[in-house]
């Protein structure tokens, strides 16, 4: 059948622009609270006394970063549900509210096991992510709208990449410029990134108080007074004039709105007005053929795979659970998973373990020479501040929008993803290897800053190239009856990655640490990465989206 190919300027058309912005606020400043701990968390446990020798500080680090993964994984599902019941807008809230509570309690920690209740915290009381991807799915109705409402997200997250490392480098520390902020930074010396993350955060949460829109098709109905306070804003502030609400239909037309979702009289979605979408959801074509390219951002193939990978229009029937777990188990579908799960262990183990490596003091002996030898023999860091790793990982952010934005959509369009996969993933051995020996460069720091911005810089364009390409491979090797049960599998299994690759690797890298061999930590995740590559020989190149 012929496909109707629609313009960048069509696709847009009715695009639910304000919605969308709210939702982009919500997530802006999560990202932000995530990565802003990786400059200083070193420094942090450190300072707590907790780690009886600089080796250990690996290990501690580790933790905190595997029980927030971990109160994750035993939490989303019920947020979910909570969602469900109550409402996407009342779910939010209370992430956001929890999630500038374990800020604050993380800030003012007194030791270490307060901070690791508040990361523990943190992950048990924000089930924001899932939450915003099923409330884009709602909001974006129209097929043609979601690969650029699904797209803002992981631009929002790297934006927030950028941002949050600059924010705990350079506001951590018990030194500041302003005379007023000296007895707090004395006293808590990790407080003020957390104060300013945890402003941006309220300033989220007023945000979608007042701006933005129930989605789950019951609630919606609900009376929101605060959205009218925001309807009144945008009325008289911003000289915009916000649409008719459910609420006040009722008295236009003489129908109730219950606070369930049904109405006495007519239903505004059965009476044609100006308010009403010329089609609904559930009467949408729902082939991947309806799906067009997202302009000069994303190609047709992307688009497919980051609607259906998120969106709820691909429901499974129960009695085929069975045949999920058959086609999981079809050999290039299951090594598509491994390889993602591969993916997401050696990226989480890359963030959380590089500015701590960096961090640990230069090993000298007596006489000022370095401890660390080729090739075998190799201790300690560079010494890095809070401030210069801040500044590494913030230019690294930078380019990976840059990667994602701009280089990606080239190579998505002109390689399928099989090939662009199997390119890329062959950095990271090499740069999981070389790692290590940085710190034979600790008396040429030029020399090592260049090297490990290299690195760095050469790690996130395969991470940029890699990862949405083996996301599309589980997705294009999946039958279209079983992708709801594989895409949440290859989700589960990124979510455990991101909770045993700290835990495990923390003990891994202090051992090595303590025992002088500081390449076998990194070494054993550039095994894992030669195992990804050798995995990828079983997988399929599926074409049946790449249509442009």
């Amino acid at each position: 059948m012929a496909k109707t190919v629609l313009s960048f300027q069509q696709q847009i058309e009715g695009f639910p622009w304000s919605q969308i912005f709210v939702i982009a606020c919500v997530r802006f400043a999560e990202p932000i609270a995530f990565t802003s701990l990786f400059p200083y968390v070193y420094f942090m446990v450190r300072d707590f006394g907790v780690a009886d020798t600089e080796a250990e500080v690996s290990k501690y680090s580790g933790y905190l970063s595997s029980v927030f993964a971990f109160s994750q994984v035993l939490t989303s599902f019920n947020w979910g549900k909570f969602a469900d019941k109550h409402g996407r807008k009342p779910t939010l809230l209370i992430g956001l509210t929890g999630s500038i509570c374990s800020l604050l309690l993380l800030g003012f920690a007194k030791n270490y096991y307060w901070a690791l209740a508040a990361r523990s915290i943190m992950g048990l009381l924000n089930g924001n992510v899932a939450v915003i991807r099923t409330m884009i799915g709602e909001v974006a109705v129209e097929r043609r709208h979601q690969a650029i409402a699904f797209s803002t997200m992981p631009l929002i997250f790297q934006i927030g990449c950028v941002i949050g490392p600059l924010i705990g480098g350079y506001l951590s520390g018990n030194t500041t410029r302003f005379a007023i902020l000296k007895p707090l930074v004395e006293k808590y010396p990790y407080a003020l990134p957390n104060l300013f993350i945890s402003s941006l955060l309220f300033a989220g949460i007023v945000i979608a108080i007042f701006f933005l829109e129930e989605t789950h098709y019951k609630h919606k109905y609900r009376h929101d007074y605060f959205v009218d306070i925001g309807d009144f804003i945008k009325i008289h502030v911003f000289g915009v004039t916000p649409k008719t609400r459910h609420w006040h239909l009722d008295r236009l037309r003489g129908s109730r709105v219950h606070e369930d979702g049904t109405e006495d009289a007519i239903d505004e979605e059965e009476q044609p007005s100006e308010t009403t979408p010329l089609y609904r959801p559930e009467e949408q074509n729902d082939s991947d053929d309806s799906i067009q390219s997202v302009g000069p951002v994303l190609t047709r193939r992307e688009s497919v795979a980051l609607i259906r990978t998120y969106s709820l229009h691909e429901p499974e029937d129960e009695e085929e659970g069975a045949g999920s777990i058959r086609a999981l188990l079809e050999p290039h579908i299951f090594y598509a998973v491994v390889c993602n799960f591969i993916m997401s262990l050696h990226v989480t183990v890359h963030d959380e373990f590089l500015p701590i490596y960096l961090a640990y003091d230069v090993a000298r002996d007596k006489a000022g020479q370095l401890v660390s030898k080729f090739p075998w023999r190799l201790v300690g860091g560079l010494g890095y501040t809070s401030e210069d790793t801040g500044t590494l990982l913030s230019s690294t952010g930078v380019l990976g929008v840059f990667f994602l934005v701009v280089v990606f959509p080239y190579v998505d369009r002109n390689y399928d993803s099989l090939t662009t996969y199997k390119s890329f993933i062959l950095l990271f051995p090499v740069i999981y290897t070389l790692i290590p020996y940085i710190v034979l460069l600790a008396n040429h720091l030029k020399v090592a800053r260049i090297a490990i911005y290299t690195m760095t810089c050469l790690k996130t364009l395969g991470t940029s190239m890699s990862f949405p390409q083996i996301l599309l491979i589980v997705h294009n090797s999946s039958p279209p009856k079983h992708r709801a049960m594989i895409n949440g599998a290859t989700i589960s299994v990124s979510a455990l990655a991101r909770c045993v690759g700290p835990f495990i690797w923390g003990f891994f890298m202090s051992w090595a640490q303590t025992y002088q061999i500081g390449w076998l930590g990194w070494w054993s995740v550039s095994a894992l990465t030669l195992l990804a590559i050798y995995m990828s020989s079983y997988l399929r190149n599926e074409n049946g989206e790449d249509d442009e």
